[in-house]
């Protein structure tokens, strides 16, 4: 078989171009570059021509398919082997090669290994093709509704079908190993996944342990705080009421913590489990106003029940809603101004209840809303009394509601206040 020293090579690709230059030089190829079929023609010596042509099919001012017809159609160059790199899969670029004369197709992407054996076989080919008596035979076929003419030799075109043949198997062993491997990788994906679930499982067991441990000694140290402030009156200092008050807000605001960092972690884990029952949701709107009314003493903010329904029945956790409730009432009364109100809507249809808490407050920037119910998410709105906020609260808010089958969404205008919607489903 004779040895391979020149190889032209019609690529405009400058990427695809270089790694082919590369990979014959690592061999000992001299290898001539262009960047187009009409470039390429130019390069060949007729004199010394090379070995065998390479091109891409598509590509400026003269194809692939011209450039292979140009050098069939020359006497002294029509013994050139010519390969055509495609990723083209329709039959008629196979007709298309037949009509320019190609001796082989090699699809993309295509391994080193696999060019270099098809190489082999077309040398060989040629070899036997030089040594044959067959001539060129002209025919006429129709393909898809159109009729093309064929003039090529038969064991040409036979090297040509075959090489389309091993092609379309050597894809289909590309696309099975993929699929071993993309098999693999999703097995390793599901352990790693598991092993991130685990991890994640862990990490909110000692969250929880953490938060309840904390809990009992908190609430110790603001029972004693309360009872130190009721019997300060006899033996005060000056400064005494401020650090007293501070030192009660501080606990308050750690106590808060602990209890949505406990419910966070249950939601986190997939454990927030609800204990429904029936029960009157206006009674419970009731109690529930009355008891957050005692919160919004201090800034003389007060709860308007706007609502007319005497008597709505509901399924639910009522402590869970009671949670909602209160964390909604909680952040109205920080973000609102002393001496306003808090107005609240119940509106019933027949598959839902629809309750509105809306306050008088600030308002919220509309590209700021999307960061209210993440995880630690906080807003550039600050309270209008220093109170703190542990960017937890509306995330379980939206968990409970959501758990119920309900939905939660919030309407915000800056300076005109804000009003959240939530639902439950009968």
């Amino acid at each position: 078989m004779k040895k391979i020293k020149k190889i032209l090579i019609a690529e405009d690709s400058p990427t695809q171009a270089l790694q082919l230059k590369m990979m014959f030089e690592k061999r000992d190829y001299e290898v001539l570059l262009s960047h187009n079929g009409k470039e390429a023609f130019e390069l060949i010596d007729e004199t010394d021509p090379p070995d065998i042509v390479i091109s891409d099919i598509i590509m400026p001012i003269m194809d692939g398919y011209e450039l292979c017809r140009s050098i069939k159609q020359n006497k002294k160059t029509r013994g050139i082997p010519v390969i055509l790199l495609t990723q083209l899969s329709n039959p008629n670029d196979v007709i298309q090669g037949l009509q320019s004369g190609a001796d082989n197709f090699i699809s993309k992407p295509y391994s080193e290994e696999f060019l270099f054996g098809r190489i082999n076989d077309i040398l060989l080919n040629m070899e036997i093709r030089n040594k044959s008596t067959d001539i060129d035979i002209a025919m006429e076929i129709y393909f898809g509704g159109q009729k093309y003419k064929l003039n090529s030799n038969p064991s040409q075109i036979l090297d040509l079908l075959l090489s389309t043949y091993d092609n379309a198997i050597n894809k289909n062993k590309e696309l099975k190993d993929k699929n071993v491997e993309f098999k693999k990788l999703h097995s390793e994906l599901k352990l790693n996944n598991e092993q991130l679930e685990k991890s994640i499982e862990e990490k909110n067991q000692l969250l929880g342990i953490a938060a309840h441990d904390l809990r009992s000694p908190l609430c110790t140290v603001s029972s004693y705080i309360d009872f130190l402030d009721s019997k300060s009156s006899e033996n005060t200092f000056e400064g005494q009421e401020q650090i007293m008050s501070t030192l009660n807000s501080q606990v308050n605001f750690m106590l808060d913590l602990v209890t949505d960092v406990l419910d966070f972690a249950k939601i986190e884990s997939g454990k927030l489990e609800l204990k429904k029952t029936k029960f009157d949701l206006i009674s419970f709107m009731e109690k529930a106003i009355e008891l957050n009314n005692l919160l919004g003493v201090k800034k003389n903010i007060s709860i308007l029940p706007e609502y007319t329904d005497h008597k709505i029945m509901i399924e639910a956790d009522l402590n869970k809603l009671k949670q909602v409730l209160d964390n909604l009432f909680s952040n109205a009364m920080k973000f609102s101004d002393p001496h306003t109100f808090i107005h609240l809507d119940i509106i019933s249809s027949e598959k839902e209840v629809q309750i509105s808490v809306k306050d008088q407050g600030k308002g919220i920037p509309e590209s700021e809303l999307d960061n209210l119910f993440q995880a630690f998410g906080t807003t550039s709105v600050k309270s209008t009394a220093g109170e703190k906020s542990t960017g937890l609260g509306l995330v379980s808010v939206k968990k409970i509601v959501e758990t119920h089958g309900g939905r939660i969404w919030v309407e915000s205008e800056v300076g005109k206040g804000s009003e959240f919607h939530f639902t439950i489903p009968f």
